[in-house]
């Protein structure tokens, strides 16, 4: 037989089939165009202000292009951009437009807007992908625009609808605005949304969408851009902030990403301390855009603001561009894909530049440390051994500049334990070498502090007497009941307050798990906005978030989720979330994820998004009720008979459940070092 390839030939459906004789070659068949709504429903956008005003933004950026294309050099003195909306916090209302007079929807760009993931849009470091973004937003979407061809004018109207066979449709109605341009029109937002337009604030969202062109004020041009609420005076929001964000510095950085030296450009602006900008922070940028949300450069600038001579504050914004950020920009130019060592090391060196251009800043803030450090060692001298010969200043310089004179003793409580240790060992060591036993015994003696032993005894016996309020709140207070849980709740960390209040000293999350102690922020019995619990609120008894210096979509932020309950209770049962903790962890994680965010005591917010990791503890004595609604819930505890977990695999969370016996003595356990050494036991 033949190797010969069989030929092709029609099929009746229209389609081919092989025969013999022909070449494999000539066999074609067309792609099948993406399935727009099943590319949608994986992508992901937050639930936040910014998530809401995606297509807006990307609505002006496509303006943006357009105007370029029709006036060229001229385009920022040429082209005008209106935004306006009408009955914003009215959700069966809301109409929102945004009208340019840049080229037009013309032949050429109507074929590329027909197209998802065009080449045209690659050309403009776009992805073809933005205009579908508004469909997670919003469920009606017009569009209509006036265009030249030859000098002849020509018109198109029509609504865009992903969910239809025929996702264009036309209407005969002409363009109401005279002019050459564009004009794209938002209404009937999705649900989802409704209780975030209700309380929507003029001013925050006309900042908000100023702030994303920020780019484009440091290193960019911006045509006239205004913004109309209702029958009020449009604002214009390019003149309003020209004089607001002007570039301080300029420069490059390298930083390895993937193994790889990238280089990176930075732009750097000086702004008063606003609503809109109440921190420093790092913007990344792709694509002409902000994207992800901003790095918080609070903590490592030490402060969240400065202070100029004259006494006004203000706050350093970095924004960072590059071609590695382009290269690694999602379809929904959402987020970039960073790992989060990455950004580190971007936020790192990025913090270096600041901190060279803010060096006078810096110098107060170092003098505040190692004079708050200086007037803590004068109260706890033995502790000076942790300086291990370096003086005050050069300690502190060496440590972060947003550290307390708390942080700062409890790192020279450990250095001075450490040295401790290493005169020990020291000891140890000469005692093995009979010849010269006395004089390094000698030695030895005249580098040790008397009181060395008690570098740590103060902070050890805190613990240890934390650990037995505990074990003595567990039990009967009257010989009939036993406490609340709140008493508990406020031994481990104090209610309706946060770690804007209370600092590492001031709480014994150590009591749960050491690692919860040193995460970015911890929420206890609060709500997401920070105000009082109304009637049905489900708020944590502790929430922890982390922040994990995400971007893109590789990382996320982690939310953990502590619910105490009464000790010895055993009235559970499986359903209703009041009886059944599992439930009540689930419902208080999931409003907690809605809310996108939560409000600090000092009024700041941190939002988060990309959310990937939950995890939930339950605190609560294993009695047969609460076992059995373990049990149901599909809990094991293979793996220590005391614990019990699941991982969730539909919430994406792992849940543990942990006794107060088992809480008492894991802590114990991860102490009895300290005990050993510094109490003798």
């Amino acid at each position: 037989m033949s190797d010969i390839p069989a030929p092709v030939s029609e099929t009746a459906t229209g389609g081919t089939k092989p025969t013999l004789g022909a070449s494999v070659a000539s066999q074609t068949d067309t792609l099948v165009k993406p399935d727009m709504v099943a590319v949608l429903s994986r992508t992901h956008i937050g639930s936040d202000l910014h998530a809401f005003l995606l297509p807006t933004l990307e609505a002006v950026s496509n303006a943006i292009h357009g105007i370029k294309s029709r006036f060229g050099d001229r385009a920022d003195a040429e082209g005008k951009i209106e935004i306006r909306i009408m009955n914003s916090n009215d959700p069966s209302k809301i109409l929102i437009s945004i009208t340019d007079n840049g080229i037009g929807l013309n032949d050429s760009n109507y074929e590329s807007f027909k197209t998802p993931f065009s080449g045209l849009k690659l050309k403009e470091r776009g992805r073809g992908f933005g205009r579908f973004i508004a469909f997670k937003v919003f469920s009606r979407i017009l569009y209509s625009t006036r265009y030249e061809f030859l000098g002849v004018g020509n018109t198109r109207t029509f609504r865009f609808d992903v969910s239809q066979k025929d996702e264009l449709i036309f209407f005969d109605g002409m363009p109401d605005f005279p002019h050459v341009g564009m004009r794209v029109e938002y209404d009937q937002p999705l649900s989802t949304w409704y209780d975030l337009l209700r309380e929507l604030d003029r001013s925050v969202l006309a900042d908000h969408i100023a702030g994303h062109f920020l780019p484009h004020f440091l290193y960019g041009w911006l045509p006239e851009i205004t913004i109309k609420f209702d029958e009020e005076e449009p604002e214009n929001i390019t003149s309003r902030f020209k004089s607001v964000f002007v570039e301080t510095d300029k420069g490059q950085v390298d930083v390895e990403i993937e193994g790889i030296i990238e280089t990176l450009e930075y732009s750097l602006t000086r702004v008063p301390r606003t609503r809109l900008f109440k921190n420093h922070c790092l913007l990344f940028t792709a694509a002409d855009r902000i994207v992800g949300s901003p790095k918080d450069l609070s903590n490592l600038l030490g402060q969240p603001h400065f202070t100029n001579e004259k006494n006004e504050h203000y706050v350093v914004i970095a924004v960072v561009r590059g071609e590695a950020f382009e290269t690694r920009l999602n379809d929904a130019r959402t987020g970039i894909n960073l790992s989060p060592k990455a950004v580190e090391q971007v936020v790192s060196a990025i913090g270096d530049v600041i901190q060279r251009g803010e060096s006078r800043q810096i110098e107060k803030i170092k003098s505040t440390q190692s004079s708050d450090l200086s007037g803590a060692l004068q109260e706890n001298p033995i502790l000076r051994l942790g300086l291990r010969g370096r003086t005050v200043k050069e300690y502190v310089s060496a440590k972060p500049n947003n550290w307390t004179a708390q942080q700062f003793v409890a790192d020279l409580a450990i250095e001075r334990y450490r040295a401790s240790k290493d005169l020990s060992k020291a000891i140890t060591s000469a005692a093995a070498s009979a010849e010269n036993y006395i004089e390094n015994i000698k030695d030895i003696v005249s580098k040790v502090d008397e009181n060395n032993k008690e570098a740590l005894a103060e902070y050890v016996i805190h613990r240890k007497n934390v650990i037995e309020l505990v074990e003595t709140a567990r039990k009967y207070t009257d010989g009939t009941k036993h406490p609340p849980e709140d008493v508990i709740h406020d031994l481990i960390f104090k209610r309706f307050s946060d770690t804007v209040k209370h600092e590492y000293f001031e709480h014994n999350l150590w009591l749960i798990d050491d690692a919860l102690a040193f995460l970015p922020y911890v929420s206890s019995d609060r709500t997401a906005k920070g105000a009082g619990r109304q009637k049905g609120d489900k708020v944590p008894d502790l929430a922890f978030f982390d922040d994990s210096l995400v971007l893109g979509d590789n990382d996320g932020t982690t939310v953990t989720i502590v619910e105490f309950k009464k000790p010895s209770r055993d009235n559970y049962s499986f359903g209703p979330s009041k009886t059944d903790p599992v439930k009540q962890v689930l419902e208080t994680l999931e409003l907690a994820v809605r809310a996108g965010g939560v409000t600090r005591t000092d009024g700041t917010h941190m939002s988060f998004s990309g959310l990937i990791r939950r995890f939930g503890y339950i605190v609560a004595d294993h009695t047969p009720t609460l076992v059995e609604v373990l049990r149901t819930h599909d809990f094991v505890s293979d793996q220590n008979p005391r614990i019990f977990y699941r991982y969730r695999a539909n919430e994406k969370i792992l849940i543990q459940a942990i006794g107060y016996d088992t809480l008492i003595e894991n802590a114990k356990k991860r102490n009895q070092a300290f005990f050993s050494v510094l109490l003798g036991e």
